[in-house]
């Protein structure tokens, strides 16, 4: 299981913390207890003798499933990922995705769905832009709590893909040579200032290479990886979606928080 998701909450997390020392809030020391311990009683003593009965085994593997799955996160199967640049024209685009609707213009880059255009082949040495209105629009039909659990394929065919996007960029707090950070569509410091991310316009990102200071202190900047569509629930709720693997930040910049 990927150990950052998600990354925002660890974040959250890590802010709190740091607030609580900066207000000289310390956590309260543990009171030992007064009451005089309670002797235990006699082996067997008010114990009737139990012989447990046979249970099926598969009928006790289906409970411990169940079990788990109520408490436990858990990524939801989807689609084998397709290998990069399999869906970077036209003809691998409907060979892959039939029901998709799909054009390409003069110059080659791809309008899906009349709504979306994407530029690039999917590749590491030409990977596709992608735009925030295209990985948000997965909310227009994906939301697992009422049941829609069919990721859009004009969203679906870039899992596998490398891909390129620009928006905020967070980095976790007190890390120094920090190999994590969020991509994300609004601005927000991983605490207090912005807007914290959903799941929907925000990709949890595994860089190559620890960040650099110059990096760490930007607040905006261009990431380009490998992207998986994954979802991540706990239970009903979806927690995480995308993730970008083998990245790297380029155009590192900051901005003001009402830029």
């Amino acid at each position: 299981m990927n150990p950052i998701r998600p990354l925002a909450g660890l974040l959250l997390v890590a802010c709190g913390l740091a607030m609580d020392v900066a207000a000289g809030d310390t956590p309260p020391a543990p009171t030992p207890s007064t009451a005089p311990a309670e002797a235990p009683p006699p082996a067997g003593a008010g114990k009737a003798l139990v012989v447990p009965a046979k249970q099926d085994p598969k009928a006790a593997a289906k409970t411990e499933t169940s079990k788990d799955g109520a408490k436990k996160a858990k990524e939801e199967p989807t689609a084998p990922s397709l290998p990069p640049g399999e869906v970077g024209t036209i003809d691998g685009l409907k060979k892959n995705f039939p029901n998709l609707a799909a054009s390409a213009k003069p110059d080659g880059t791809m309008v899906l769905e009349d709504r979306f255009a994407l530029k690039g082949k999917g590749t590491q040495d030409d990977p596709f832009v992608v735009t925030w209105d295209q990985l948000t629009s997965t909310s227009e039909v994906y939301d697992p709590r009422k049941g829609q659990k069919k990721i859009p394929d004009r969203v679906q065919m870039l899992d596998g893909q490398y891909v390129t996007v620009t928006g905020y960029v967070a980095f976790p707090i007190y890390v120094r040579e920090p190999k994590e950070m969020l991509s994300m569509l609004n601005q927000w410091d991983g605490c207090c200032i912005g807007t914290p991310p959903t799941p929907y316009d925000a990709i949890e990102v595994h860089l190559k290479e620890a960040a650099t200071k110059e990096q760490r202190m930007a607040t905006y900047g261009t990431v380009s990886g490998r992207l998986s569509v994954k979802p991540y629930l706990v239970g009903d709720w979806l927690v995480g979606l995308y993730v970008m693997d083998d990245a790297v930040v380029s155009k590192p910049k900051q901005t003001g928080s009402g830029s």
